[in-house]
């Protein structure tokens, strides 16, 4: 019998070996899928989410704050009175309506200042800016921020910054309406008693009296009103007009009113005010 070569038999043997080796060695390692990418722990996503809350509230809180804070230095202009501080707050063109309703676009810094302190830091006005609690307002639509309601002083975002973009004057219209039967009544007794000094004080300047002789009157002062005389004012059928005029049925147009048909006189709402500034 032949014999098998001994080196050959051990090689087989070894090959046989490592064969068995790598396929357990395979067995026990997981395959990756190339394409794998590792994943973030639950607890690094939820400090990301922390961060990211946290950044965003800072921002509201810094928003909300300079918010707070013009409308802190607008409540100081007008508790100080000071026209120059206010004007630095506001966005030109800035929408102002007068006491008597009336609207107008003031276009710059220095129009701003040229206006009258009394035509905007009244009494009423002061009383409803001081009395909001800036500490707690809130905007509207985070764009928009009232201090007052209807009437009373208007913040708008403009870029970054909060400005005063609208000023509506605390008023007489509510009390002008009320009042105008009231005043209306006052007049009537002025022309019953052809009271010509006080007409003189309840007309506005300048005044037009149409006599009734075709002229015309352009009275400047109360001084050339009184001048004329009753008689040349108090004409019989103008004051049968005016007395006949029903107080309570009287019409607001425009701010104005008429008292009486074809003879009477007209007022005119003025700085809060109902005055007679055509007698025809």
């Amino acid at each position: 019998m032949k014999k098998r070569n001994p080196f050959i038999q051990n090689a087989k043997k070894l090959k046989t070996a490592a064969f068995l080796f790598a396929l357990v060695l395979a067995a026990s390692v997981p395959s990756v899928q190339s394409y794998a990418r590792p994943r973030h722990s639950p607890r690094q996503s939820t400090e990301a989410r922390r961060t990211s809350r946290s950044r965003r509230t800072t921002s509201s809180q810094a928003a909300e704050d300079l918010m707070r804070d013009t409308a802190v230095q607008v409540q100081k202009a007008f508790d100080e009175q000071d026209l120059n501080s206010l004007s630095s707050l506001c966005n030109y063109p800035l929408t102002f309506i007068d006491r008597s309703g009336n609207s107008s676009q003031i276009k710059s810094r220095s129009a701003f200042r040229a206006l009258d302190k009394k035509e905007i830091f009244t009494k009423e006005m002061q009383e409803l800016v001081g009395s909001v609690n800036a500490a707690k307002v809130k905007a509207e639509n985070s764009k928009t921020l009232k201090l007052g309601e209807e009437d009373g002083i208007t913040l708008e975002k403009k870029n970054k910054n909060w400005k005063v973009t609208r000023i509506q004057m605390k008023g007489s219209q509510e009390k002008a309406g009320s009042d105008l039967v009231q005043t209306a009544e006052q007049f009537q007794r002025t022309f019953y008693y052809r009271d010509l000094e006080t007409l003189a004080k309840q007309c506005t300047y300048p005044l037009k009296i149409y006599p009734g002789d075709g002229t015309i009157l352009d009275i400047s002062s109360p001084e050339k009103l009184m001048a004329l005389g009753e008689s040349k004012v108090f004409t019989d059928e103008l004051l049968k007009q005016v007395d006949q005029t029903d107080a309570s049925q009287l019409t607001e147009i425009d701010h104005k009113v008429q008292v009486g048909e074809t003879r009477g006189f007209w007022m005119v709402l003025k700085d809060g005010q109902w005055k007679i500034d055509m007698i025809y």
